[in-house]
C-alpha cells in the first residue's frame, strides 16, 4: 500500500466524496482516522461534508500538536485528511515521518492551487514526498476538463477565503487564462 497519496482538484471535483468512499473502502480491514482543519468551516461541527449530501464524523484540530495527539490516541493506520490545503508545511513534514516511521498510510485530500493559480504551501509540500498522485477534475462551464478554481467574488485582497461556495467555480485551463 502506498504510504503517502495526495488525491486533489480545483473546488468541486468531489475529493471530499471521494474521501467518504475510500472511508468506507478502507475500514473493514484498517483502522482509519477522518481528520480536518479547523480553518474550514464549510462542513459542520465534527464532521466532513460533500456537496453531494454524504457526510462523516472526523476530528478537527486547531494545530499540529492536537492532530499528533489524535493521531496517537486513535491509533490509526490509515488517517484521510480533508482540506490538505490549509495545513501547515512542517505539519506535513510530521505527517510524512509519522507514515514513515509507523507505516500509517496518510492520504491527503485539496486543492493544489490557490484561485490565483498559485501552489498551496502545504500541496508543494505533499507533492514533494507523495509516492502518488492522483489528480481529479470538474467540468468547466465550456466542457472541458476543469484543473482550477476561479473566484468570482470581493477578495478583500485576501488568498484564502472559506465558504462563498457560489463564488467559486471550476474552470480549464484556457478559462482560466482569459482575462476577468
Amino acid at each position: 500500500m502506498t504510504a503517502v497519496t495526495f488525491i486533489y482538484g480545483p473546488m468541486k471535483s468531489g475529493k471530499t466524496a471521494r474521501l467518504i468512499g475510500d472511508y468506507y473502502a478502507l475500514s473493514d480491514n484498517h483502522t482509519v482516522a477522518v481528520v480536518r482543519p479547523a480553518l474550514d468551516t464549510r462542513s459542520p461541527d465534527g464532521r466532513v461534508k460533500s456537496r453531494n449530501g454524504s457526510e462523516l464524523n472526523c476530528y478537527v484540530f486547531r494545530n499540529n500538536a492536537e492532530l499528533m495527539a489524535h493521531i496517537d490516541k486513535s491509533q490509526c493506520d490509515v488517517l484521510l485528511i480533508d482540506e490538505a490545503q490549509f495545513l501547515a508545511s512542517q505539519t506535513v513534514l510530521d505527517l510524512v515521518r509519522l507514515s514513515l516511521d509507523t507505516g500509517c498510510q496518510i492520504r491527503f485530500y485539496g486543492l493544489m492551487t490557490d484561485y490565483k493559480g498559485n501552489t498551496f504551501s502545504a500541496a508543494e509540500t505533499i507533492t514533494r514526498f507523495a509516492q502518488k498522485l492522483e489528480p481529479l477534475f470538474a467540468d468547466c462551464e465550456c466542457g472541458e476538463p476543469a484543473q482550477f478554481t476561479k473566484f468570482t467574488g470581493d477578495t478583500q485582497g485576501r488568498t484564502i477565503i472559506v465558504g462563498h461556495d457560489q463564488s467559486y467555480f471550476p474552470v480549464c485551463t484556457r478559462c482560466f487564462l482569459e482575462p476577468a
